[in-house]
């Protein structure tokens, strides 16, 4: 065999042994590659919305807590008010108010209502009942969260009207609007909550020309969950009203304070009650230490609602 001949021999045996060399490596390679791993998960949206814990809003009394309806979510409510006692005679009113709560949004509550009346009055022997009907919608925006900021704060508008028919005298209508900030905090995890509500409620009354009028209120309330579900609160409220919509010409004030007792009987139904009595006050031009002129002696709030 020439030099030629073993030379190209060489080559031919160094060709095959390198592309095999490369196949080995090549699979090597696509055995070390990682399999293929899903996406991982996204995080979680937090929100203001967003709580570990859930306080329920009607755990303090005639205090509201902050917390709004879940996106999508919608509950029925059916609240009664009762209001008995005045300066002069006597005065019985109940009030019955049938609302829906809906999650329109993120941290977004909505809560169309339709309201419903009478109340009994009497001076001197003189007959005053009036009957009323009225509608509204309340609208709340969760501003900030419990687990983010330390406290739960929501804003809530709340316009409506009432017709009123009083006995022997002609139908008018009266225009609320109310301004609210509902805050709560909890103190003790699964045990001890507060509860802060500032609202000025602006009214307008007919017939035209329309008087208006305003109260102003800040309350503040402790609730204690005593058995899984079971909350027993205690609240002190105090209210303001002027011949304004503002905060001049002042007409009077009260401060309440009394129980009140919330249960959740299961997953969707829950019921609450609460009492207030007048406990100091003053109205403008009158004797005594209450105000029964512009606020009621007692008042009562029983509460029936329903989640999907």
């Amino acid at each position: 065999m020439t030099s030629i001949s073993l030379r190209h021999a060489a080559l031919a045996l160094l060709a095959t042994t390198t592309l095999g060399l490369t196949s080995l490596a090549a699979t090597g390679h696509a055995a070390d590659l990682p399999s293929r791993k899903g996406a991982p998960a996204a995080p979680p949206i937090v929100s203001a919305c967003t709580e570990s814990e859930g306080i329920p809003t009607d755990a303090f009394g005639f205090t509201t807590g902050s917390d709004v309806a879940d996106l999508g979510s919608f509950g029925p409510s059916l609240t009664y008010g009762g209001a008995y006692g005045t300066r002069l005679g006597t005065s019985n009113s109940h009030a019955l108010m049938l609302q829906g709560s809906y999650g329109l949004a993120p941290c977004l509550e909505v809560g169309p209502y339709l309201l419903g009346g009478f109340s009994q009055a009497s001076l001197g022997g003189v007959s005053a009942d009036e009957r009323s009907f009225g509608a509204g919608i309340e609208t709340k925006y969760k501003i900030l969260g419990r687990d983010m900021h330390g406290i739960g704060l929501t804003a809530v508008i709340d316009p409506s009207f009432n017709r009123i028919d009083p006995q022997g005298a002609g139908r008018f209508t009266t225009y609320n609007t109310g301004l609210r900030l509902f805050a709560d905090k909890t103190l003790i995890p699964g045990k001890l909550y507060a509860a802060l509500n500032l609202s000025q409620d602006l009214t307008w009354t007919g017939p035209d020309p329309y008087a208006r009028s305003s109260t102003f209120t800040i309350g503040g309330s402790l609730a204690w969950q005593v058995l899984d579900g079971v909350y027993l609160s205690g609240e002190v409220r105090h209210q303001r009203a002027h011949n304004t919509l503002g905060f001049d010409k002042q007409a009077g004030y009260a401060t309440f304070a009394g129980p009140g007792i919330f249960w959740q009987a299961t997953k969707q139904f829950a019921i609450s009650a609460a009492y207030n009595v007048q406990v100091a006050g003053k109205a403008k031009g009158q004797p005594g230490d209450l105000d029964l002129t512009n606020f009621s002696q007692h008042l009562v709030k029983v509460k029936a609602a329903y989640s999907f």
